[in-house]
């Protein structure tokens, strides 16, 4: 399961906060986005937050659940379904659900539903396409979830939390950033839990205005992808954009990496 505390963060960073919960009604949903930018296009394998009113009477992520047949559909008396299919529950909240999207081959608009034990939401119709892909971050400033090669946390000092130090990349360092929404590998996998592998080419990467070489990108864990990037040897010191093209579509802007020559 992801245990890393940055993609825990980037989940339900979007500023659902635990509140009293309001009088039982019908769920509504209010919008549907990528985790990853916010951006309005879902497609499968995708970390996605459902936004509304009355979505939950609590406040609570997967952390407890049992995945012994699967990554759980229900939470908390809460469902969803896109395009009519489950989808995984990751979090909760009255106003806010994460959840990732099931593998599908549709695009163009579908129904997103939420469902609770008062009801079911009027359909919201995204548009799916196959590829959605962006970067997650952990904090306004669009820092990057990353790691060193031994697994230390990637960011600027200023990111330190008590026994969780954060350190910039260097100039000719590897190092592995997360993403969402950059669809199947190569083989092909059908179950979202055990699903791991690379995709079937690499992204293209742009640090700080300089192509960036990827020695790696595939599924690490449910629905978080891992790239595999060497920060170009003229990096310069600073928070450098970080962008990604896949398959003809670019990653979300204002994303950057720490980086200390």
């Amino acid at each position: 399961m992801v245990k890393a505390i940055f993609f825990t963060t980037a989940l339900v960073f979007s500023g659902a906060v635990p509140g009293h919960c309001q009088a039982p009604s019908i769920p509504v949903t209010t919008s549907v986005i990528n985790t990853a930018g916010g951006l309005p296009t879902i497609a499968p394998n995708t970390w996605l937050e459902i936004h509304g009113a009355n979505l939950a009477q609590t406040t609570m992520d997967w952390s407890q659940s049992n995945f012994l047949n699967g990554l759980p559909t229900t939470l908390g008396g809460v469902s969803a379904t896109i395009d009519n299919k489950p989808a995984a529950i990751y979090y909760i909240s009255p106003t806010q659900i994460n959840v990732l999207a099931p593998l599908d081959t549709a695009t163009g608009p579908v129904p997103v539903q939420v469902t609770t034990q008062y009801g079911k939401s009027i359909p919201l119709t995204p548009m799916e396409e196959s590829i959605s892909p962006g970067f997650l971050v952990i904090d306004l400033a669009g820092h990057v979830a990353a790691r060193h090669l031994d697994g230390s946390l990637l960011g600027p000092s200023s990111l330190d939390q008590p026994d969780y130090p954060f350190t910039p990349a260097k100039p000719g360092e590897t190092v592995t950033v997360y993403a969402t929404g950059f669809g199947e590998t190569n083989p092909p996998f059908a179950n979202q839990l055990s699903g791991t592998g690379p995709l079937p080419s690499i992204p293209s990467v742009i640090i700080g205005g300089l192509p960036a070489f990827v020695g790696y990108a595939g599924i690490a864990s449910p629905g978080l992808y891992q790239i595999n990037i060497a920060i170009p040897l003229s990096a310069t010191t600073g928070n450098l954009t970080l962008s990604a093209t896949y398959n003809g579509v670019r990653t979300q802007t204002g994303v950057v990496i720490a980086v200390q020559d």
